[in-house]
């Protein structure tokens, strides 16, 4: 049992090591995430007007559902 704790210590040591390191800290990160959001909820726009161009949700296909907006306008895809 010990011998899988080191194992998996190490494992999770070596997975910490392989991150990304953010310069700025933590305010930097959540400035990004609040960018990427901001991406996120442009192109789910987007998305929205062409389905409404499009007449609507198409049968059988998902974009992802990456944000509400895009989800609710994809209700007719399969899962």
């Amino acid at each position: 049992m010990s011998a899988a704790f080191v194992k998996a210590a190490k494992q999770f040591d070596a997975l910490v090591a392989a991150l990304p390191l953010s310069d700025g800290g933590e305010e930097a990160q959540l400035k990004r995430i609040a960018e990427l959001q901001a991406e996120s909820d442009v192109v789910g726009q987007e998305l929205q007007k062409q389905l409404e161009a499009a007449g609507g949700p198409l049968p059988g296909i998902c974009l992802g559902g990456t944000t509400n907006r895009l989800r609710q306008a994809s209700y007719g895809c399969i899962y």
